[in-house]
């Protein structure tokens, strides 16, 4: 029982996420191939939230009633990365098994494309930079936590002294990290099969590349939410920690700064939340193929 409320608050956010995902579509396409290019592309987000809900749902259930210590710390982890790996990989899954063309085929485009080529700009710095916030996050905390890695002391002279846990020490950085990691390789793959994957039966290269752009868009959309959030609540962890050691010692620069972390922290939170929402590019509407 004491999994329901993660249960419904999963649901929730695997709903809203759809909804938004799905609203506001592109007009309806003329041709054949690109409709069901589409069609295919809305199964596959919608599979892809309620498949990555449903295994985040079993982890937390699972795992929720682990009484060691640090176990529920390393529970939260896990959801949202659980949720993050099956979320892609059904999209990698969605991409393998993208319509295919049929009939005549008229013309056929031989392009060469990078695993990025596709991808929003923006949203592989966002990708990049949640990473990179996900390194340091581990890496500070491994350096400054006591030897169990899951606690932090603070004695800035022989008379005062604090110390306690959580704090994002190597006993939640490595299942952070290789969770992550984990995710980095499965949306690696994914982009690859995105820009390798048949070429959309259409004259409209707009089309096409709205498409395949959409795609690369939803695996990278995941993958920095997810990090972004796991990263997140490492710092927001880290900066309570710190906030509360200045406190407990009446050192106002460190509670300062504690606060600060912790606000970072929150900000990336958030962050990933709303980028786990946003709707993918859509597909322009269809136009005449230019004379030749």
């Amino acid at each position: 029982m004491a999994g329901i409320p993660l249960l419904v608050l999963t649901a929730l956010l695997a709903t809203v996420a759809v909804g938004t995902a799905l609203a506001h579509r592109s007009p309806p396409s003329r041709e054949r191939a690109v409709a069901a290019a589409r069609v295919h592309a809305a199964r596959s987000t919608a599979a892809a939230y309620l498949l990555g809900a449903a295994a985040a749902v079993v982890v937390g259930e699972a795992e929720v009633g682990n009484s060691a210590p640090g176990g529920l710390g390393v529970t939260v982890l896990l959801v949202p990365i659980t949720f993050g790996v099956v979320h892609v990989a059904v999209l990698a899954a969605g991409e393998l098994t993208w319509p295919r063309p049929r009939g005549e085929v008229r013309r056929a485009r031989l392009v060469r494309r990078g695993l990025l080529d596709a991808a929003p700009r923006w949203l592989v710095r966002t990708t990049a930079v949640a990473a990179a916030l996900a390194v340091v996050v581990v890496v500070a905390g491994a350096l400054t936590a006591e030897p169990d890695g899951r606690s932090f002391r603070f004695q800035p002279d022989p008379t005062r002294a604090t110390g306690g846990s959580p704090f994002p020490g190597l006993f939640y950085g490595r299942p952070a990290a290789l969770g992550l990691l984990v995710l980095a390789v499965v949306a690696g793959v994914a982009l690859w099969v995105v820009a390798n994957r048949p070429a959309v039966a259409t004259e409209d290269e707009r089309i096409e590349a709205a498409l395949r752009r959409a795609s690369a868009h939803r695996v990278l959309r995941a993958t920095a939410a997810v990090t972004a959030v796991v990263a997140g609540g490492l710092v927001l962890i880290a900066g309570m920690r710190l906030h509360s050691a200045g406190a407990n010692t009446g050192t106002a620069l460190l509670a300062t700064a504690g606060t600060a972390v912790a606000l970072l922290g929150l900000l990336a939170v958030l962050a990933g939340v709303v980028l786990c929402a946003l709707r993918a590019p859509g597909v322009p509407a269809d136009e005449p193929a230019p004379l030749r």
